[in-house]
């Protein structure tokens, strides 16, 4: 049950009467009816309620109904591979948003460990002060635990929708570390994301053929899905 009055930092739930109304009906088809939402909804503390309110609003305009339109002479005003980027990078950036951890990069990280020897001594070594980091601190931890969550079933449909040599992806976090790594060269090296798409896409990943099988659609199922069974467990 929900606890105490919304503070001044609650600004969605201050805002729950513009807010609800979306986040309802992006996610209607988990519920039966109205007031199975409700009991879902009231269940939720008020801080619950305004990370809820203010992830899934963003996702209803950013991602579910969003695209990317493109306003220029003879060009379609939507392009799949642009939207797609601009989407998948939207999604990751709320499920990141869900943890209450503070940002932290690599460097900030190093800095901090006082059993660190510097100068690092070779690659080696740093790369495994770098994996360290990814497991501990890194965004990617965040993300994998989010598709963790997800049902066992649509986890299979994600794994058996990325290929690698041939062969379905072993578990849920090497699907989650290949979108991850998909939204990462967009955003760091302005690569388009042209193996979600909807059709089957063979590209490389980690010095592997694969065959990606996994449309947006399936990827909004997967947010949806991910996003409620977060609050569920919260609850």
């Amino acid at each position: 049950m929900s606890t105490g009055a919304a503070g001044p930092q609650l600004r969605n739930l201050q805002r729950e009467g513009i807010l609800k109304p979306y986040a309802e009906a992006a996610f209607a088809r988990y519920f039966d009816g109205a007031a199975e939402f409700e009991a879902f909804y009231d269940r939720l503390t008020n801080d619950e309620k305004d990370l809820f309110l203010g992830v899934a609003s963003k996702y209803v305009f950013l991602v579910k109904h969003g695209d990317w339109h493109v306003d220029f002479k003879d060009c379609n005003p939507v392009i799949a591979y642009l939207t797609n980027s601009f989407k998948l990078v939207s999604m990751f950036s709320l499920i990141e948003s869900l943890s209450s951890e503070k940002h932290e990069d690599f460097y900030e990280w190093l800095r901090k460990r006082q059993e660190a020897t510097f100068p690092i001594p070779n690659k080696s070594e740093l790369k495994l002060l770098h994996d360290e980091y990814k497991k501990t601190y890194g965004s990617i931890r965040r993300c994998i635990k989010f598709f963790e969550r997800l049902p066992p079933a649509l986890q299979t449909e994600l794994r058996a929708g990325f290929k690698v040599r041939g062969q379905p992806a072993p578990g849920i976090k090497a699907v989650a570390e290949f979108l991850y790594n998909l939204r990462s060269k967009f955003v760091h090296e302005g690569q388009f994301v042209l193996e979600v798409a909807s059709m089957p896409v063979m590209s490389w990943h980690r010095n592997a053929p694969t065959l990606t099988e996994i449309s947006v659609p399936t990827l909004l199922r997967a947010f949806e899905e991910g996003l409620l069974a977060y609050f569920h467990r919260a609850t």
